[in-house]
């Protein structure tokens, strides 16, 4: 059958939001590089690879910001893209062609006793406009007025609200510190007698788009006993041995049982596509595909995202470990 992309399928509209943001106040308030062309990698363009190009940066660009007036979106706006760089998280401005996401913001500011009290919600949605998650908390400020309730809402507490919403976002976006995953695309095939059959994933799996089991297994089929780490084609530089050695170390770190051969067995391997990307850049994708003993694709957790032209024809070094790395959690919900 062919791939199928795990996505969260819910989009509220505005009304929704609102009327979520509404309850909660009522309900609660009683609640207390480098260019090298053709060498290997120096140590700055080690951990520059290491961590923009395989630990990830999710780019998200700002949407309509409902409830603050303009003045408060603005600074909020600010103390979010502080936040979001503390946490591998790139807050872009609205409309920005780069984004993967859309972050949309519902606001309410309610008055508890002698406190305001601002509750939020931010949805994120995908390219398509799927929503991908949902974060949402609340901050006690001084006091507003009935003609600026938002006077309460100062710069310490804008940056509490950043710091609390870049902190969930960076838990449950794929690359976000603390999630180890660069921007993964995992797919996976599933059939049944029925027909083709895809089983649902939550929580991290879907955060980081890895699948979840095949239902044509059978009881009286033995799960497979290992994996072995097969070839990685297309890779410029030492890739193609660097990339396989560095994932069966990974694997094995990360208590995944990897062996040399058997016929029971899952198979990886992985494709390197390299594409230019302007004059001085080029685009890199990793594509690692998870075979079933029969041979068919069971998922693939792909990599990608663009680098200095040539920086990788050389000895991959510490960019294969960082890859590696990044591909296991992916691979390991594919093959557990």
């Amino acid at each position: 059958m062919g791939a199928v992309r795990y996505r969260a399928r819910h989009v509220l509209s505005y009304v929704a939001a609102i009327a979520t943001l509404l309850m909660a106040a009522l309900t609660l308030s009683g609640c207390g590089g480098g260019s090298g062309g053709g060498g290997g990698l120096g140590m700055g363009n080690i951990m520059q690879g290491a961590g923009g190009l395989f630990a990830g940066s999710p780019k998200i660009a700002m949407g309509p910001v409902v409830g603050p007036p303009k003045n408060v979106t603005t600074q909020l706006t600010q103390a979010l893209q502080t936040a979001g760089a503390d946490r591998n998280l790139t807050i872009l401005p609205s409309g920005s062609p780069e984004a993967e996401y859309t972050l949309r913001g519902y606001l309410l500011s309610n008055v508890d006793g002698g406190r305001s009290k601002i509750s939020y919600v931010w949805d994120v949605d995908d390219a398509s406009g799927k929503r991908v998650t949902r974060v949402s908390g609340e901050e006690t400020v001084a006091r507003g007025s009935s003609s600026n309730p938002w006077r309460g809402l100062n710069s310490s507490a804008m940056a509490s609200i950043a710091n609390s919403t870049a902190s969930q976002l960076a838990a449950n976006l794929p690359g976000g510190r603390g999630g180890g995953f660069a921007k993964p695309a995992a797919t996976s095939s599933t059939s049944s007698s029925a027909g083709g059959t895809a089983a649902v994933a939550t929580g991290a799996a879907a955060a980081t788009g890895a699948a979840a089991t095949s239902s044509s297994r059978t009881a009286s089929t033995p799960k497979p006993s290992g994996v072995v780490v097969g070839s990685v084609s297309g890779a410029p530089g030492d890739g193609s041995r660097s990339l396989p050695s560095a994932l069966k170390k990974k694997l094995r770190s990360g208590g995944v049982k990897v062996v040399n051969r058997g016929s029971n067995v899952y198979t990886v391997k992985g494709t390197v596509r390299l594409t230019t990307a302007g004059s001085a850049k080029e685009k890199i994708r990793i594509d690692w595909r998870v075979l079933e003993p029969n041979g068919t694709t069971k998922g693939t957790v792909t990599q990608e995202n663009t680098i200095p032209k040539g920086s990788l024809n050389g000895s991959w070094g510490a960019i294969a470990d960082a890859a590696a790395g990044a591909a296991v959690p992916g691979i390991k919900k594919l093959v557990q």
